[in-house]
């Protein structure tokens, strides 16, 4: 019974992180215009992760994860580059947000 209780909290942990982790790019999609939902934003995340897994040069996963943002999002070239910049600044804004309500971890 404990195990299969530990299994279930790891899992709810999982997919709690992973909502977390979509916020800042589901945010900057939203104030640029775009079409998103978290389900789109989840799936172009693991999308791009496997794809930047997959490709040893730089350039040209860039270029494709500014393509697939601009074809899920239904976004311009220009908006998707704003987007994957404003997607940092809103994951720095959350992240100063947890640290002024103490939420952050400590590190030792």
């Amino acid at each position: 019974m404990a195990v299969l209780f530990g299994v279930t909290v790891g899992i709810l942990a999982v997919v709690a992180i992973l909502i977390i982790s979509a916020l800042p790019l589901y945010f900057a999609v939203k104030f640029l215009g775009g079409k998103a939902t978290i389900f789109k934003v989840l799936m172009v995340n693991l999308i791009v992760g496997i794809i930047s897994a997959a490709l040893d040069m730089p350039v040209v996963g860039f270029v494709l994860l500014l393509f697939v943002y601009k074809e899920v999002f239904k976004m311009s070239w220009l908006s998707a580059f704003l987007a994957w910049i404003l997607q940092f600044v809103v994951a720095g804004a959350l992240l100063f947000l947890a640290i002024i309500l103490s939420i952050g971890v400590a590190v030792f």
